[in-house]
């Protein structure tokens, strides 16, 4: 059941991991599969085999992603081998334009 958050964010453990989970600035290797609402898949590692490598919490990714995975505010942290399903608000992800820049900077 997705749980989701006075902020927009909702998330959902499908397998809790076991560990330490990341703390900021810490390197984690992350699989996704990112879907727009209507279900229309717009990105995957999976597509190239090769996780999305990042340090959380620095604002190398989006803000729903390090919120998602960081934990905090309700969302408990995830742990090294866990997956989770993340409901991402346009204000935590690209904005309300979608995908372009962040910080007037491209986003990779």
């Amino acid at each position: 059941k997705l749980t989701v958050l006075d902020s927009g964010l909702g998330f959902c453990d499908t397998r809790v991991g076991v560990g330490n989970p990341g703390v900021n600035g810490s390197y984690v290797k992350v699989h996704y599969t990112g879907k727009r609402e209507d279900g229309t898949q717009f990105e995957s590692s999976y597509t190239f085999n090769r996780p999305l490598e990042f340090r959380l919490g620095v604002g190398e990714v989006i803000d729903g992603w390090d919120r998602g995975i960081l934990g905090g505010n309700g969302i408990p942290p995830m742990q090294p081998g866990g997956r989770r399903l993340l409901q991402i608000p346009a204000s935590m992800a690209f904005g309300e334009e979608g995908v372009g820049c962040k910080k007037g900077k491209p986003l990779l």
